[in-house]
């Protein structure tokens, strides 16, 4: 009896082959700094996130001190839950920046040569009630925050009406076609795993300080454009996540007239 291969399927004998083109392609997304090491790498091209407009919001400077000490992980991790309404206390400037400095230190601790290469992991503030500062978007530089953008009552920067009145968000902007250029197809796969452990490690910071909340997928890019020069491929917000006091019982802030 003589067998036929129907039009359009897949000989016998090429079966092998595709199924070790596949396993080679499971190996390599699960590669790591290590394996990607040997790769040809890029460095920086992108310019830095900037505001989409001039913005005359002054400058909000931190006073040295010691970072605050914080609970251990063990009794972080005991506690946390997703939390995405806080009370209207705003968050003290000293401690956001703590926050941040964890984040950008996990994905510099585990990428140095991305951090060196100038491709570390922007994590950038829409702080709408951080203490002594006005409602905008900021980077945390030497010495304290520089204002990028207002930050506007608009709902339609998250999908989840909640989060826009979240007292502090913290984007995770990537340096994604840099990354693209640095490592090929690995380049969207390792942006999106740094963003979230850096976003991850922030949040943890922010639980051992006392502080609640939630990690989501941020604002929307046509929301967010018009405040940043984020689009969505020099320079994509790929991860977020709010934080606040917790309510403890109390009511929670929303925005709106009471």
């Amino acid at each position: 009896m003589t067998s036929t291969t129907p039009a359009g399927a897949t000989p016998l004998q090429r079966l092998a082959p595709q199924h070790a083109l596949i396993a080679e392609l499971q190996r390599s997304a699960r590669q790591g700094p290590a394996e990607l090491a040997a790769r040809p790498r890029a460095h920086s091209s992108r310019p830095r996130t900037t505001g989409a407009a001039p913005v005359e919001l002054p400058f909000v400077p931190l006073t040295a001190a010691p970072s605050q000490p914080g609970d251990s992980l063990d009794d972080v991790l005991d506690r946390r839950e997703s939390v995405r309404f806080y009370r209207e206390e705003p968050v003290a400037a000293r401690t956001v920046a703590q926050v941040v400095r964890a984040g950008r230190h996990a994905d510099a601790t585990a990428w140095p040569a991305e951090a060196e290469a100038g491709l570390g992991i922007d994590l950038i503030v829409a702080a709408r009630r951080m203490a002594g500062a006005a409602p905008a978007i900021y980077r945390l530089e030497e010495g304290g925050f520089t204002p990028l953008a207002p930050l506007d009552d608009a709902d339609d920067l998250v999908l989840q009406i909640e989060y826009a009145w979240s007292p502090v968000i913290l984007m995770a902007v990537a340096p994604l076609a840099d990354a693209l250029d640095r490592w090929g197809d690995h380049g969207e796969r390792l942006v999106n795993i740094r963003s979230g452990a850096a976003i991850a490690a922030a949040l943890h910071e922010a639980a051992a300080l006392g502080l609640v909340g939630s990690p989501f997928a941020g604002f929307l890019t046509s929301g967010l454009r018009r405040l940043l020069d984020v689009d969505g491929y020099a320079n994509a917000q790929l991860f977020a996540a709010s934080f606040g006091h917790p309510v403890d019982g109390g009511e929670a802030f929303t925005g709106r007239p009471r």
